[in-house]
């Protein structure tokens, strides 16, 4: 095929990850750069830790599941399905979840609800793998133009101005909202994207030894000022899932792994710098959405005791705001960016569908005569942004494309920028910086040495495990 052109992936969230293994199956150096230091997956990743009784626990703290109405995206989840990374979600053990009354109301719609198989981890290894190169923990933070203009222009990027050298690359493409894309757009005349606004939610992972008496496995939470979602980890990561060898004979697990995320307000008026939590926020965080963790599933103040628990804030959860197009791009720099924030709504199948648009745009460019789509780029190249609110519908917890009105609305408050902002598809409009809250962003790590809401991310600092929130016999702080 000759010489294959190289493409810098910044990002390693969803979109990232499958920009990069789309590009790699065309023949194209993907080389995905990402800030994990875990793990990639970014707002679909999963967590595990020791907790104070040295147990291995796990945890899906961002997406918790996602739903496909798109025809591209379908053939994506048909494939994932057919690895075995992911499996429907009973529709009777997910629901609605009234805090006011504690009557749970399970979905009784058609829609299939496609939750990771055995968390999320092993889906975004697969889509690792399949790039060319994945690398973590690195940060870009340089982009220097060399060449000339449109396909002569190449870009050397390093880890900061005067950094650490990491490669020259015939197009960037930057898969990420914080403040990656914060550092590198006005190096690389994209968008300023000023008018991208994000929410924010507190995550709350949490054990308990004795497992509760609640039916269901995952709920919206409508009626509480404090929790929109809850889910108990240890029985959802059971469907597709093998047992584990003492629960063949029936025997239930002796303790569970539950997670909890707080409404967009709760985490407004909590906000704190998310990569490094004082400790009395994260106290405070925990004890409140504790007890509004017993409120809503109708349990005795003080009776859920758990024995270890850990709060992160996704400092910049979903956008609120959409820029109208499917993927930015830019034939002029050879630069372009994609993510639910391109077109939306915040969900999984809008970062997948806009990875894929950007893919045949990059394709369309280097490759025209044999491109999927040899319109793609001048398609895309053409498009004007247009700033709007995201729909409603549960906007600031992520959306679930095909449902309808069946998952509440969050009421997350004003969320509309002052006017459309227009400007080149490629270029995004007029806009500025990257985005509110976003933090540093460091979060997972797919492959290399080794998610109602979804998150921005957060590296280990951006989680703390709580102290015992004035309940002794609760928990122990660790690091």
């Amino acid at each position: 095929m000759g010489y294959a052109p190289r493409v810098a992936v910044v990002g390693g969230g969803i979109s990232g990850l499958v920009l990069a293994k789309e590009l790699t199956s065309r023949g194209f150096h993907a080389v995905c750069f990402d800030t994990g230091e875990r793990a990639t997956g970014g707002r679909l990743s999963s967590r595990r830790f020791r907790d104070n009784d040295g147990r291995d626990v796990a945890f899906d703290h961002s997406t918790q599941y996602f739903t496909v109405d798109d025809p591209r995206f379908e053939a994506l989840a048909k494939e994932w399905a057919a690895e075995g990374l992911i499996a429907p979600w009973p529709n009777s053990a997910v629901g609605v979840l009234d805090a006011t009354s504690g009557r749970f109301r399970s979905f009784d719609d058609a829609t299939t609800r496609w939750i990771g198989v055995d968390g999320w981890t092993p889906l975004c290894e697969f889509l690792a793998e399949g790039a060319h190169e994945v690398v973590r923990p690195q940060w870009v933070g340089a982009m220097t133009p060399v060449g000339g203009d449109g396909a002569k222009r190449r870009w050397e990027l390093a880890s900061g101005p005067g950094g650490k050298p990491l490669g020259t690359f015939d197009f960037v493409a930057v898969s990420h909202n914080g403040k990656c894309a914060l550092r590198l757009a006005p190096t690389a005349e994209l968008a300023k994207q000023r008018k991208l606004i994000l929410s924010s939610v507190w995550a709350l992972m949490f054990v308990v030894d004795a497992p509760l008496d609640v039916a269901f496995e995952g709920a919206h939470v409508t009626g509480s000022d404090v929790v929109s979602w809850v889910s108990n980890i240890t029985k959802k990561r059971r469907h597709g899932s093998k047992p584990r060898e003492r629960e063949r004979d029936g025997t239930p697990p002796e303790y569970e792994c539950w997670v909890a995320h707080s409404t967009p307000q709760f985490a407004r008026d909590n906000k704190c710098p998310q990569e490094a939590i004082p400790k009395n926020v994260a106290s405070d965080v925990a004890r409140a959405m504790t007890a509004a963790f017993e409120t809503a599933l109708g349990l005795p103040s003080g009776s859920v005791k758990p024995t270890y628990a850990r709060a992160q804030l996704w400092g910049a959860a979903n956008p609120l705001t959409r820029a109208g197009v499917p993927a930015v791009f830019d034939a002029e720099t050879m630069t372009g960016a994609c993510g639910d924030w391109c077109e939306g709504p915040p969900s999984v199948q809008a970062a997948a569908t806009s990875a894929s648009a950007l893919a045949d745009a990059i394709e369309a460019t280097f490759r025209p005569t044999d491109a999927r789509d040899p319109t793609a780029a001048a398609t895309l190249d053409a498009m004007r942004v247009r700033w709007s609110p995201c729909a409603k519908g549960s906007a600031a917890l992520g959306a679930f494309p095909g449902v309808g009105g069946v998952v509440p609305d969050m009421g997350e408050v004003e969320a509309a920028p002052a006017g459309s902002g227009r400007g080149r598809g490629g270029r995004g409009g007029r806009g500025g910086r990257g985005g509110r809250g976003g933090g540093r962003g460091r979060g997972r790590g797919g492959r290399g040495n080794g998610a109602s809401g979804r998150g921005g991310r957060g590296r280990d600092r951006g989680g703390v495990s709580v102290a015992a929130l004035s309940r002794p016999p609760m928990m122990m702080m660790s690091r």
